[in-house]
């Protein structure tokens, strides 16, 4: 089982849904579970196909709302950085919206370096 963080920014999105739209709050908490737990055919996962910038996963929930978790893995920590989630129903997101996901990934490798010196 690996560890699962989630930013700052991540919580404030889910928990603002948590309010707004319980039973996509609760599909959203088992993918994070399964995830979690490994069992990665349990999930719609697609890889984000990016010419410059961090290895970023995006998993898709299409029932009971449209909503995308987006993730990245520190591989040798046995680490999951959940760095954003967003409702969206269509499948582009422009490149802007990427490069602050980069921005939050390098404060968060930036972080796990200076914890481990």
């Amino acid at each position: 089982m690996v560890e699962i963080e989630i930013t700052k920014q991540a919580k404030k999105e889910l928990s603002k849904l948590k309010d707004e739209d319980k039973k996509l709050f609760a599909e959203i908490r088992h993918k994070l579970e399964q995830l979690q737990k490994g069992n990665y055919e349990a999930l719609n996962i697609k890889p984000i196909i990016r010419k410059k910038g961090y290895n970023i996963q995006e998993i898709v929930i299409k029932s009971p709302g449209s909503y995308r978790i987006f993730y990245f893995e520190i591989v040798i920590k046995d680490k999951i950085w959940i760095i954003d989630g967003r409702r969206k129903k269509v499948d582009a997101f422009d490149s802007e919206y990427f490069r602050v996901l980069d921005k939050r990934i390098e404060v968060i490798l930036e972080d796990e370096k200076n914890e481990n010196e």
